[in-house]
């Protein structure tokens, strides 16, 4: 085995670089997301990791994926180009395509998806990523994105990875907290920021007035499950328990209390 280099920038997961690899540790939900990136592959979708197998330890094996990483933390804040309405433009799209790519997967319901063990795909539904954020993307050399980390993929409604990438994304958080690590200068106008990047991800997407009526409620809906699924995932996980240590189950609710009356909501309907 050639030397292992940790990649920062996870809360739960151990990962490594293998030469042009990344081995992750796998789970009972391995099996439905390779059968789901290996559909997206097969059909030439590029905007997700390619499967590679599994090592003698266990481990799935995806290509390394070589760019700039979204990562996020107060001692390394987001890439200048990770700020911008056009990234989360970008971002809508990527989302657009890539339930556009998934016409013709076949799901295998005996294969569990995690946090929806058994769950078949029904007609009006996708699978959603569940955690298309800043931190999961990898912005090439040409500008195209890749999005990594599909542990938490399983079947959901089209607009979940839209709320989700609307919240990690404009991004919508309470406080200011987060100003430093987004690059929000101490003169500029946060607001205006928010509505601007917000509005370029539901262009991005090409969102309908139908979506745009229904999201405030799915992205409100985005940050209160999340805190309820790590407040259960730390019940048996230590690395979730971590979290909620560091407080992220009660920020998500503090952001779902922000956004019930917030004036971005106008976004929504096109007011911007």
């Amino acid at each position: 085995m050639a030397d292992e280099e940790l990649l920062v920038g996870g809360n739960t997961t151990v990962v490594t670089r293998v030469g042009d690899t990344v081995r992750r540790p796998s789970g009972a939900w391995t099996p439905a997301v390779h059968d789901l990136l290996n559909h997206l592959q097969a059909i030439g979708f590029a905007g997700s990791p390619r499967v590679l197998g599994v090592d003698e330890s266990g481990r799935e094996v995806l290509e390394f994926v070589p760019g700039e990483v979204g990562t996020l933390s107060p001692s390394a804040p987001l890439p200048t180009s990770f700020r911008t309405a056009e990234i989360c433009w970008a971002i809508g799209r990527w989302i657009r395509d890539f339930q556009g790519a998934q016409a013709g997967l076949v799901v295998d319901p005996s294969k569990p998806w995690r946090r929806a063990p058994g769950t078949v795909l029904e007609p009006d539904q996708v699978i959603v990523h569940h955690d298309v954020s800043p931190y999961n993307t990898v912005r090439r050399a040409d500008d195209s994105l890749v999005v990594l980390d599909w542990d938490f993929a399983r079947p959901g409604h089209p607009l979940e990875d839209v709320a989700w990438a609307a919240w990690r994304w404009a991004p919508l958080m309470a406080g200011t907290w987060w100003h430093a690590e987004y690059g929000i200068d101490v003169d500029e106008s946060v607001t205006r920021r928010q509505r601007e990047n917000l509005g370029a991800l539901l262009d991005g997407y090409n969102a309908s007035a139908q979506d745009r009526a229904a999201l405030g409620g799915a992205i409100a809906e985005q940050m209160v499950r999340h805190a309820a699924d790590l407040e259960e995932m730390a019940q048996h996980d230590a690395a979730f328990a971590e979290l909620i240590e560091r407080d992220y189950a009660r920020a998500a609710r503090a952001d779902a209390a922000w956004w019930a009356s917030s004036s971005l909501r106008a976004t929504l309907s096109g007011d911007h």
